[in-house]
């Protein structure tokens, strides 16, 4: 399901584009490697369809957060590789709407949905997350996951996601927040640079948050976020906590992998870069 759109794009890091054949071949080849060649179960691919910090566990402890129910519209903003996509569809039965503005990763994202079955529960979609192509409040709840540090148009952000969701409806959101502890190190798994890089303090996306309209029904920071996570992924009943599939990851995609994460865990221990987790109303 494709739909052309206009997009305004961000400055990022460069794996972020490049041929569509290429990230396909080197993807398919690991998968043909350990014999998946054919069905996928969507939990196959939590390695490296949840590109976000804390994986699998993260994306679960925010669904049970926000309360995302059965036949809800969904729309997993930045989606990516479409991870939390298929764990909404899959496991909470949310009609799913995934946007991204990376031509690469949504063509991605597209066959994994086909090849787990979930083609007819997760629309992909082109698009901008400051400008995405719905017609007006459409969704019970909008989704992001390390997607605000990305884009440094904050306001335009926070005022496209409150046009999408419907009145009453929510805003669920685990997101990368600058800290007190200095300037960041480089690279990370979203920039090479800070010239593609625009994390904001919890206070002021709270703030900015509040001026647009939302109301806070849950907010937890730091500490709080790694339990719930850690919580969710541990205390999974019927569900698969996602550990994916082996060699089937990030450093598949994404260049010098191990280095970007072992920078995040440096700026996250000498509090650089904090995490947030929270649930806002749509008034």
């Amino acid at each position: 399901m494709w739909y052309v759109f206009a997009v305004l794009q961000e400055p990022g890091p460069r794996f972020y584009d490049g041929p569509i054949p290429e990230i396909f071949g080197v993807v398919f080849d690991a998968l043909r490697d350990i014999g998946r060649v054919g069905f996928l179960d969507s939990d196959d691919m939590a390695a490296l369809d949840e590109y976000h910090p804390l994986g699998r566990g993260a994306t679960l402890a925010l669904a049970d957060l926000a309360g995302v129910a059965s036949g809800e519209d969904v729309v997993d903003v930045g989606a990516g590789l479409g991870g939390a996509s298929r764990v909404l569809a899959r496991y909470y039965g949310a009609k799913v709407t995934a946007i991204d503005a990376t031509p690469r990763f949504n063509s991605l994202n597209k066959v994994f949905c086909d090849r787990s079955q979930l083609e007819d529960k997760v629309k992909i979609m082109r698009g901008d997350a400051r400008r995405m192509p719905i017609s007006g409040p459409t969704f019970d709840v909008a989704w992001s996951q390390a997607l605000w540090q990305d884009i440094a148009e904050k306001k335009r952000l926070a005022a496209e996601l409150h046009r999408v969701i419907v009145p009453g409806g929510r805003l669920a959101l685990f997101e990368l927040v600058s800290g007190p502890g200095g300037e960041l190190h480089y690279p990370l798994p979203w920039a090479d640079g800070p010239e593609e890089s625009f994390p904001i303090s919890s206070r002021e996306m709270r703030e900015l948050l509040f001026r647009a309209d939302f109301t806070e029904i849950a907010w937890k920071e730091g500490p709080e976020v790694l339990a719930a996570a850690k919580d969710a992924a541990e205390g999974v009943s019927g569900m698969k906590a996602g550990a994916g599939l082996p060699g089937v990851d990030l450093s598949l995609i994404v260049p010098n992998f191990a280095q970007r994460v072992a920078t995040l865990g440096r700026n996250i221990e000498e509090d650089r870069i904090g995490l947030v987790m929270g649930v806002l109303r749509r008034d």
